[in-house]
């Protein structure tokens, strides 16, 4: 692994870039199926998230290749989020993008026919300190700061949610590779 740091003036932000999430090129056609592993990691679409309230998205190609097939469009500016966007989370298997801000609001982003829309909106009032998919994309697990859980479904209904009392606080959430359980960590 290696890490390549650029500097210039195109390669510049006017905002705080606060998280990443890089999703992997999913075959278009019968074709270009069964993805093939390294260029499924070689190109795909980076996420940001910055202090402006603006998540980016960008199809990126680590590779120099002049005849790779890129999408029509490769840069989009998904704006909603009305305080700094703090987490941003693939969901691979439905292609979909989750978003959270520093206020709770939650959005869940989705392509379709070359744009992205807001397909769900979830704004509890209190901040979110994890989101994570299941593995298999159908659940999420929202952890909050004031110690309450949801598991929902992709679609957005609830199977879940507790308030969890404990005298940590709740950092972060993950499924076990079977996605029957959930782990947290605490501070």
């Amino acid at each position: 692994m290696y890490a390549a740091v650029e500097h210039g003036p195109v390669l510049c932000s006017d905002s705080n870039i606060l998280c990443l999430s890089w999703k992997g090129r999913v075959p278009k056609s019968e074709k270009e199926k069964p993805v093939c592993r390294r260029r499924y990691y070689e190109e795909g679409w980076l996420a940001t998230g910055n202090g402006r309230g603006v998540v980016g998205v960008t199809f990126t190609s680590s590779h120099c290749r002049r005849d790779r097939n890129t999408p029509q469009r490769i840069n989009f500016n998904l704006r909603g989020h009305n305080s700094e966007v703090v987490l941003v989370r693939w969901n691979e298997p439905f292609q979909k993008l989750a978003t959270c801000d520093a206020d709770g609001g939650i959005f869940v982003w989705i392509q379709y026919e070359g744009r992205w829309s807001v397909e769900l909106v979830n704004d509890r009032g209190a901040q979110v300190s994890d989101f994570t998919w299941s593995h298999d994309g159908t659940q999420a697990l929202i952890s909050y700061r004031d110690g309450f859980v949801l598991v929902g479904s992709v679609s957005g209904q609830r199977h879940w949610s507790s308030e969890i009392n404990l005298e940590s606080q709740i950092t972060c959430g993950i499924w076990t590779p079977d996605d029957q359980q959930v782990l947290f960590g605490l501070t």
